[in-house]
């Protein structure tokens, strides 16, 4: 019998209707992931049923799309050691990240089948105290806590807001193109939680271009998905998010994104021992047949040629 967090009967019904969910089937699809890990010796007791699940979800319970997507997971990892190791919240370095900021997950919805929403403040990000890596590093300690403990966003997926406000050539010269190519795989193709949509504010001038590069960093898949520029405009954001789940720095009636930022410091720092063994779970590249990945995921193109140098903002 698995040990998975029961789950509402509205999430029961979008696992359901979306990510084709058979309560009756799920045991017997986390015996077969589970006998494949062995093989691979893959099994640890991080990778429990609560893990899986989110996989199975994230792949709407195609076993081979699981297989690939994990297998992914940590080769992908394994090739980021500048993101994925040295994650200890409680670290001066690291804790000084968590406090800019910069990308923080929002706690309500208008309904609890929504995706989740995820605000990304660029313009945060001190380039004078930290590196791009270091950013992504934070940013992937909260996901994994999302992908354990949010059934919401797993099953329902998450919604991007990205603000540029502030962001100037000085943080672009920082955007490793080579490292943004895996950041991309790593939280796309290696990760169960699915994009559902992205919106961009206050998108500087010269700001086409980054975006375009942007769009080619997205899967396939999430190339599909809408994307939404709203300018400066915040009335346009709220056509598709109610200012009763934003925050007050947009018109919202929530918390300061400062609070929420603080709340999540906590969070992270209660979740310490797991984030650490998180890393040792992917610190060693995986020994997996490389028939898994045949013209799989890290062999697609992005189109990103071309440079961040000659862009020109305010």
């Amino acid at each position: 019998m698995s040990n998975i967090r029961p789950i509402s009967q509205q999430l029961q019904e979008v696992a359901k209707r979306e990510l084709n969910e058979d309560e009756s089937q799920v045991d017997s699809h986390l015996k077969v992931i589970r006998s494949w890990l062995i093989e691979l010796d893959l099994q640890c007791s991080l990778v429990d049923d609560q893990f899986l699940v989110a996989f199975l979800r994230g792949c709407k319970f195609s076993l081979e799309k699981v297989k690939k997507k994990i297998i992914l997971f940590y080769q992908t990892r394994s090739e980021l050691p500048q993101i994925i190791q040295n994650r200890d919240p409680l670290d001066s370095d690291v804790l000084r990240i968590i406090r800019m900021g910069v990308g923080v997950p929002l706690p309500e919805t208008e309904k609890p089948t929504d995706p989740k929403l995820f605000i990304i403040r660029v313009g945060c990000f001190d380039v004078n105290q930290c590196t791009f890596a270091d950013i992504i590093k934070v940013g992937t300690m909260i996901n994994d806590i999302l992908m354990r403990d949010d059934d919401q966003m797993v099953i329902c997926g998450m919604a991007l807001i990205i603000d540029l406000k502030g962001v100037t050539a000085n943080h672009l010269m920082h955007f490793e193109m080579d490292l943004l190519r895996k950041v991309a795989i790593l939280n796309q193709d290696a990760s169960p939680l699915r994009m559902q949509g992205i919106h961009i504010l206050h998108p500087p001038p010269g700001a086409q271009t980054v975006l375009n590069i942007f769009n080619g960093l997205l899967s396939e898949k999430n190339q599909h998905k809408r994307i939404y520029t709203h300018g400066r405009d915040l009335k346009s954001l709220y056509q598709h998010f109610s200012p009763a789940i934003l925050p007050k720095e947009y018109g919202g009636d929530l918390e300061s994104i400062d609070t929420l930022a603080k709340q999540w410091e906590f969070k992270l720092a209660d979740n310490r021992s797991y984030l650490i063994d998180m890393a040792l779970l992917t610190s060693q590249p995986c020994s997996s047949p490389s028939s898994v990945l045949k013209n799989g995921s890290t062999q697609r193109s992005f189109g990103t040629e071309g440079s961040f140098r000659k862009l020109d903002f305010d």
